[in-house]
């Protein structure tokens, strides 16, 4: 289905307004042309009482003039009002079907997978969400509108130049043609300039995006004139584009202007000559040069609503090819709603790839049972994180299985898989809400109380009371107002609350400091009972109260068994232990690689 017919299908949806609305400018640009009737009527009662008053006398026309006025008056207030119904009409067909675009496409958004958010944009997608939508937004108002109003225009002034003279509309006719001939050429030619426009005011924000979220970097390393100077040339692409584009805009209707005086001249040339020759009356050779303008302007806007047209069209593709890629994680049609889960995870034989023939992850065999706590380690890429974002099927396994009691994850519902598994992650990302909104953001019927107890199991619960306003404090754009300890606490916080049987914690208490480590770690260990637990962890605390530590090397795991097991076997964890851990109670990947862990 073409873009356009699917941006048209929006408001298609209101067809019966739609039709409201055509049968509105049928009747006003109908009323609209009595004056000029009305008008040239008059013009040739005064031609006749001119040339013979005594057959036509100056009362006669005086006393038609108050009803001739009365009923001009008449036609502009009624077509006024019927203007206004109808723009007001159209205009909310326009914001319904925007409506419902916007809905469709953040919809579409809050769909995709994470591989999709791995290789998008940010200001690509916000450039979509906001700049291609409103292009879309003038074709679905102004451009239906403008055409519609167009063509029921044309008919009917065609119409009435036909009733008044046949051979002088043939002669108002010959631009026609070459008016949409150079509409169509500037279509062709400007529509991949406005997909480039696009994509490089995508770039522009993009950038800007990235820059503005990275301004701490930026100044510490004293790259402003740098970045200056890359923003500058990005934007010069993009204002050498606008102006390209300008170019074909002001050349194309400037010819169609051409064509419109050449009619205009022929008109008067051959009009003025029938004129002479009573074969045309003055009052219809002047309701014919009104009308003639009537019927030419519509084609003098069809350059401006081709541009338009264009650009829509350039802003539809972008959409509509975003909304079409398909979630490469979803629900199967026949899948099933999980049920309450006792917390067993089994990884069987799991091989996992980003990008393609470059395994992260290699005939993983893993099997966890309910209740327990494994404790997962490896070098920076092994594939720690990658091993857990599979159990909420952040991603797919490229083969293998992960069964959780038995239900493989991709036969079941994504929304009952993942509301029964508590993910905290290492890069927090919080709202630019409240504090007790942050923590209940999976469960935002709970009650304050319950908002509180996870607090404080998460070490959180002091610190938020030192704010003034405590759990309603706002922590701003991505909690930049909270250090990176306290934003973990709530997000640990808010992981706790969903109350699940199977918790993830990549790397949760990277950001706090020991004491405080110590302190969540305590009430984290009670509230790992009958929880199953993956914990991606660099911490010696966590990893000797684990019940079992899994070590991963180059995708495989390379190690399995307790704190005293792996001691006793002398490899890789030992080497580990007595470098780093038995002196500073912390692995690095650094260290790690050093020791023969790395990949």
């Amino acid at each position: 289905m073409g873009y356009f017919t699917r941006t048209m299908r929006y408001m298609i949806q209101y067809w019966q307004i739609l039709v409201f609305v055509v049968a509105l400018m049928g009747v006003t640009n109908y009323i609209q042309l009595i004056e000029p009737q009305i008008t040239a009527e008059i013009i040739n009662d005064i031609q006749d009482w001119i040339t013979d008053p005594i057959s036509n006398p100056a009362q006669t026309i005086l006393d038609k003039l108050p009803t001739s006025v009365l009923i001009i008056i008449a036609t502009i207030v009624i077509s006024s009002l019927l203007e206004y119904a109808r723009r007001y009409a159209i205009q909310y067909i326009g914001q319904k079907a925007v409506f419902n675009l916007r809905n469709d496409l953040y919809q579409s958004l809050q769909e995709k997978s994470f591989s999709f958010y791995d290789e998008a944009q940010t200001g690509q997608l916000m450039s979509r969400v906001t700049h291609d939508v409103r292009s879309m937004q003038r074709i679905m108002s102004m451009w239906f509108a403008a055409f519609a109003n167009i063509f029921i225009s044309y008919v009917l002034v065609l119409g009435l130049l036909i009733s008044v003279d046949y051979r002088l509309t043939l002669l108002s006719l010959i631009p026609a043609p070459f008016v949409l001939l150079v509409s169509y050429r500037y279509n062709r030619v400007a529509r991949p300039l406005h997909r480039v426009r696009r994509r490089k005011l995508g770039d522009i924000e993009s950038f800007l995006q990235q820059n503005i979220t990275g301004i701490r970097v930026v100044r510490t390393f004293t790259q402003e004139g740098r970045e200056t100077q890359k923003y500058s040339e990005k934007n010069q692409e993009y204002m050498d584009l606008n102006l390209k584009t300008t170019r074909y805009r002001a050349m194309y209707p400037n010819l169609n202007d051409v064509f419109y005086s050449l009619a205009t001249v022929a008109l008067y040339w051959y009009g003025g000559s029938f004129l002479m020759g009573d074969m045309i009356s003055l009052g219809d050779l002047l309701l014919f040069t009104r009308m003639m303008m009537r019927l030419m302007q519509p084609l003098r806007f069809i350059s401006m609503l081709t541009g338009m047209y264009t650009s829509a069209m350039a802003g539809a593709e972008r959409v509509f090819g975003m909304m079409d890629q398909e979630p490469a994680v979803k629900d199967r049609p026949d899948a099933i709603q999980l049920p309450p889960l006792k917390g067993e995870v089994i990884f069987e034989n799991v091989s996992f790839e980003y990008i393609k023939d470059k395994l992260v992850l290699e005939n993983v065999n893993l099997t966890v049972q309910p209740g327990e706590t494994i404790a997962i380690l490896g070098a920076t890429g092994s594939g720690k994180s990658t091993l857990i974002y599979l159990v909420p099927r952040f991603y797919d396994v490229t083969s293998g299985r992960v069964m959780l009691d038995g239900y493989d994850v991709q036969d079941v519902a994504l929304k009952s898989l993942r509301k029964q598994i508590g993910i905290s992650l290492q890069e927090v990302f919080l709202f630019s809400t409240t504090i007790k909104e942050n923590i209940a953001y999976g469960r935002p019927d709970t009650t304050l109380e319950e908002i509180i107890q996870v607090a404080k199991a998460a070490q959180a619960h002091d610190f938020i009371i030192s704010f003034p306003d405590g759990y309603d404090t706002f922590v701003g754009e991505r909690g930049v107002t909270l250090s990176g300890g306290q934003k973990q606490r709530i997000a640990i916080a808010r992981a706790l609350l969903m109350d699940p049987k199977i918790l993830i914690m990549d790397a949760s208490t990277s950001f706090v400091d020991t004491e405080t480590e110590s302190k969540i770690q305590k009430a984290l260990e009670a509230l790992f009972q009958n929880r199953t637990t993956l914990v991606i962890t660099q911490r010696l605390s966590t990893i000797k109260t684990a019940n079992r530590i899994i070590v991963l090397k180059d995708g495989k795991i390379g190690e399995a068994g307790t704190h005293e097991e792996l001691l006793a076997k002398n490899g890789i964890y030992t080497r580990i232990y007595k470098t780093q851990f038995a002196e500073e109670d912390l692995v690095t990947p650094e260290t790690f690689q050093s020791t023969g862990g790395g990949s």
